[in-house]
């Protein structure tokens, strides 16, 4: 009985520590409750009618948390520059939900009014420049009392929905030589603004664009914080894309999202198809959102990112590689081209395996699809394939900065886009994501970022998805070892010749094509 009560215990305790390790701090809800503090003053500014306001926020934080130095988001509401509070139902839902993940978050006030005086100025610029001067005094507020807080100076991230987004991309991306030529700053003064806490930084870490846009797209360059968007694709009040605008604000989420990944910037996109504007103020898609949004910002904290990322550019040197090769190398209008990370790097005989000659071989390995789109114009627009053919395999790996199976597959569409401005009906092939035993655990989520992108494939013209799991897996279900190497991740030369054999004929189906 004693023995009994002793194994009891311990299947207790390893249920218990399991559950513990599912849930994930930052990543997962893991704390029940909250505490809040209201209407603390962190500025003071003069508003539009000429009269010094106070400038109030919320805090809220981790019901019992003993951790000293947390992450910080900072909320600014929407309401069109001139309604809405800090206490808005949307906004309670974000800081609530980064709060129970163990954020510390804040939701603030700033100075409303659209100035209508003058019919040939667009009010709405004005109004944004004094809300980012507020928001930016927010930012530093929580700089200089830091160690009252508990937070991470290094890591105060800004979340904004509609004009709230607005003000938090000026924040970001806009600098004192972007200042449109209609704000007074006589009256105004300069972008940092005069609402409190000078001699503090108001830099921040990264945004969380929630169906906002910007002036100008361009503000967001190499270098800058990395980007999270959301929108509603049916929105009719902000434009998800640049199809209208709102005021002079007109371009939106999908935009910005390409520009960042254009220029190199840490980005992620995550349309609600068909909805309108605050996700039609539903609360299960909101909630979605939220989910996206933490998934994302996880990968941006320092305990995933460390402290010198390189990103996209740690792969110039292999670029360079490869664009001495297009100067040295020739191609018949037959050659295919077939890029992607280490699977594609590591398929010495290629042109053996597939019985195809002319192949251009772009394989850089270790990369993902967000160092595709980056590179994807260098590697591909110097040649005219006939058929070009996918495989990036690094995007969920069970590891710490894996992407959702949704960012997986706007990526791979955005590829897709960048490929067809050049080349309208050129063939493209997505690989499936292979099945490897050191990836296992995450088998599910690459064979949903899979069917995401084979569903695409089959309702687009001229794109195509070759499957392979079933040759590499064996009757129990489990990848068959012996077609892999000893890292238990990429093929040995029985594994291509596998490979080879089972696309070869649809690649001459394609490249007939």
């Amino acid at each position: 009985m004693k023995l009994l009560r002793v194994y009891f215990l311990i299947i207790v305790l390893g249920i218990g520590l399991f559950n513990a390790s599912a849930q994930k701090r930052f990543q997962s809800v893991v704390f029940d409750s909250i505490d809040s503090t209201t209407n603390i003053q962190y500025g003071q500014a003069v508003n539009l009618k000429g009269k010094d306001e106070r400038l109030l926020l919320d805090v809220f934080q981790p019901k019992g948390d003993t951790s000293k130095r947390r992450p910080l988001v900072i909320f600014i509401h929407g309401g069109g520059f001139v309604s809405n509070t800090k206490v808005t139902g949307f906004g309670n839902l974000l800081c609530w939900g980064f709060a129970k993940r163990g954020y510390v978050t804040a939701s603030i006030d700033y100075r409303l009014g659209i100035d209508k005086s003058d019919p040939s100025k667009d009010g709405h610029i004005e109004a944004m420049y004094r809300a980012q001067q507020d928001g930016k005094a927010a930012i530093r507020f929580f700089r200089r009392y830091a160690d009252t807080y508990g937070i991470d100076t290094s890591q105060i991230f800004i979340a904004g929905s509609s004009a709230g987004s607005m003000t938090c991309l000026g924040i970001a991306y806009m600098q004192e030589k972007d200042v449109p030529a209609s704000i007074n700053k006589n009256q105004w003064g300069t972008l940092e603004g005069n609402s409190g806490n000078l001699g503090y930084s108001s830099k921040v870490s990264g945004v969380i664009n929630c169906w906002g846009s910007m002036l100008d797209y361009k503000w967001i360059e190499k270098g800058n914080v990395p980007l999270f968007n959301i929108a509603g694709t049916a929105d009719k009040t902000v434009p998800y894309d640049s199809s209208y605008g709102y005021s002079s604000f007109k371009y939106g989420s999908y935009v910005l999202y390409q520009r960042a990944l254009e220029v190199g910037v840490s980005t992620g996109w995550r349309p609600f198809v068909g909805a309108g504007h605050t996700l039609d103020n539903n609360k299960t898609k909101q909630d979605s959102a939220i989910q996206s949004m933490a998934a994302w910002l996880y990968t941006q904290l320092k305990i995933v990112k460390g402290k010198n990322e390189e990103g996209v550019f740690r792969y110039e040197k292999d670029i360079d590689a490869f664009d001495s090769l297009n100067k040295a190398a020739h191609y018949s209008n037959n050659a295919i081209m077939f890029l992607g990370s280490s699977y594609i790097r590591l398929w010495k005989n290629i042109r053996e395996d597939i019985g195809y000659k002319e192949v251009i071989h772009r394989g850089f390995g270790g990369s993902n699809l967000r160092d595709v789109a980056y590179y994807v114009k260098r590697i591909v627009y110097p040649h005219n394939p006939k058929a070009l053919f996918m495989y990036v395999g690094n995007d969920i790996v069970a590891g710490e900065k894996d992407k959702t199976p949704d960012q997986v597959f706007e990526l791979f569409k955005y590829v897709v886009k960048v490929v067809r401005d050049k080349y309208p009906s050129m063939p493209i092939t997505w690989l499936q994501i292979s099945p490897s035993e050191k990836r296992w655990a995450v088998w599910d989520k690459v064979s949903e970022a899979n069917n995401l992108i084979k569903a695409y494939c089959e309702s687009n013209p001229n794109l195509y998805y070759i499957p392979s799991s079933d040759k590499f897996l064996g009757e129990d279900g489990k990848p068959i070892t012996k077609y892999y190497r000893e890292d238990h991740l990429h093929y040995n030369e029985e594994g291509y010749k596998v490979w080879g054999k089972n696309i070869a004929e649809k690649v001459k189906e394609i490249a007939r094509k």
